[in-house]
């Protein structure tokens, strides 16, 4: 073999093994390829099995560790959104909607999704807002009825004293003319007894009217069968009397 016959092999050699290396690279690029799609749709299928069986924060912790490994998979982002809208989290699954639709602007599934979410939301807000309205209403309701209630008792309690006090004047007066003095008395005692000391007062001076104090002592002395009633009556009617005349 000549010199010339030499270095023709040693380029052909040379060609052949890079050729042979090339093929090989090829091939395990092609390998390392596959290997990535495999184990990116096997995260995804793993965290999709998860959401079917409701185990939402197992999918998204399996999502987030998958998406460090593929952090521009579009697909990961969408199935991360899915799992935090399962949870209610709405505005952790819009975020992740986001991110997809940045990778990937014709990602369907992100964009239905974030289109629902708003939906959701607007619903959401509008049934809070009805609930609020529903509160004031009751709270309106409840505060008008308190004051008609209250305007109604002090109505009526206003009706109801000058009605008792038209009643006891007219009863007691009555009594008076008919010397009728028991029935008297013992409207003079049930004013005592309740405490009605106004009522109590006009009837002392419409009796003094009628009779003199001493009269209208023997009148109270006599008819009132309760020592103690009695001496308060006493005690109101000269009390009564004192003042009449200093008037």
């Amino acid at each position: 073999m000549n010199k010339v016959e030499r270095i023709v092999w040693i380029i052909c050699f040379v060609v052949t093994l890079t050729i042979l290396v090339g093929i090989i690279e090829g091939r395990a690029a092609v390998q390392d390829v596959n290997a990535d799609v495999v184990t990116e749709l096997s995260c995804g299928r793993a965290a999709q099995e998860y959401m079917d069986c409701e185990e939402y924060e197992l999918a998204i912790s399996n999502l987030e560790a998958c998406l460090r490994v593929y952090p521009r998979s579009d697909w990961l982002f969408s199935l991360l959104g899915r799992a935090y809208y399962k949870m209610g989290d709405l505005e952790a699954a819009e975020t992740q909607f986001r991110h997809a639709l940045e990778i990937n602007t014709n990602n369907l599934v992100a964009k239905r999704l974030i289109l629902e979410m708003r939906k959701t939301q607007d619903l959401l807000k509008d049934r809070e807002l009805s609930e609020w309205v529903g509160i004031a209403k009751e709270r309106a309701a409840d505060l008008i009825t308190l004051v008609v209630g209250v305007w109604l008792g002090m109505l009526l309690s206003g009706i109801s004293g000058r009605v008792y006090s038209h009643f006891m004047r007219t009863s007691f007066r009555k009594a008076l003319s008919k010397k009728d003095y028991d029935y008297a008395t013992d409207i003079l005692e049930d004013l005592i007894v309740n405490r009605k000391k106004a009522e109590l007062r006009k009837r002392l001076r419409e009796l003094l009217q009628e009779y003199s104090l001493d009269e209208a002592k023997e009148l109270i002395i006599e008819y009132v069968d309760d020592r103690e009633i009695e001496d308060k009556l006493v005690h109101f009617l000269v009390q009564i009397h004192k003042k009449s005349k200093i008037s």
